[in-house]
């Protein structure tokens, strides 16, 4: 075989590999001190960290399942060579997260005393739209989308613009929020008694604010908010320490990372989210 048929056949392994869920065959593909820019965090790892996260990864794959590419093109040199591609998986379940969007590969080879090629740069990755921050999920289509007729917003909004929790005792759930998450909280001008959250209008997500009002006491909410936090459990013992009680503690959600559930002093639940 020549060079470009060896590189041909090397993605075709990868596949195969991937897709049987044997990793053992899909790491020797890699030269040891190779280098991953993959999809999922971090930002850059070696070659143990991706076959780790790649074993944390396949239990939640269907038993079988497919890889589609498309828009291949490939250079090759005397001792480098390198593809370009975009890809996506197939034959997954409806709604399974690994099928909803399209991803985008640039992998470099280099050739082995043996003649062997091995990789030692895998790029993996999907574009979002730096307005929005969101991810785009298809070549085809754009990250803001079509504004749907009849729609709450449309795509170009997130579902949720703003939140607010209930209290009885202003003070004790500043206190108590703060001691958590470590925010500052400001005075809104309203008729309520009403202290808003940080909010980053550039950014992405929702804010909102703690509320006091007549006729709406705290606790016994059917809505849980879910914060964001390095890792969720940190929080939930920051709230077992201020004052609150942890309903559930950290536990994994599959691919979607781990959340806990702590009650405030207010009686309010309220959701951690974290990915790790």
């Amino acid at each position: 075989m020549n060079d470009e048929n060896l590189i041909r056949a090397a993605l075709s392994e990868w596949q195969a590999a991937f897709c049987a869920k044997d990793v053992d065959r899909l790491v020797a593909l890699y030269a040891p001190d190779a280098v991953c820019f993959d999809a999922i965090p971090p930002f850059s790892e070696g070659v143990e960290n991706f076959r780790r996260k790649i074993v944390d990864c396949l239990p939640y794959f269907p038993e079988q399942f497919a890889l589609e590419t498309r828009d291949l093109t490939l250079a090759l040199g005397s001792d480098l060579a390198c593809a370009h591609f975009l890809w996506h998986f197939t034959d997954v379940p409806p709604g399974h997260p690994a099928g909803r969007h399209w991803l985008r590969s640039s992998i470099v080879w280099r050739k082995q005393t043996t003649g062997r090629w091995l990789i030692v740069h895998d790029h993996c990755s999907a574009p979002f739209d730096p307005y929005t921050e969101k991810t785009v999920l298809s070549p085809d289509v754009s990250a803001a989308g079509e504004t749907s007729a009849g729609g709450c917003g449309g795509a170009n909004f997130n579902p949720v613009g703003w939140f607010e929790i209930y209290v009885n005792d202003m003070e004790r759930a500043k206190a108590f929020y703060a001691a958590v998450f470590d925010f500052a909280f400001t005075r809104l001008e309203s008729p309520i008694d009403l202290w808003a959250f940080p909010m980053q209008p550039a950014s992405s997500g929702a804010s909102g604010a703690l509320a006091r009002m007549e006729g709406f006491a705290a606790g016994d909410n059917s809505v849980i908010v879910y914060f964001n936090c390095a890792d969720c459990a940190v929080q939930a013992t920051r709230a077992a320490e201020s004052g609150g009680e942890i309903v559930k503690a950290k536990f994994a959600i599959g691919p979607y990372g781990h959340i806990a559930l702590v009650k405030d002093t207010e009686g309010n639940i309220i959701g951690l989210h974290s990915m790790h």
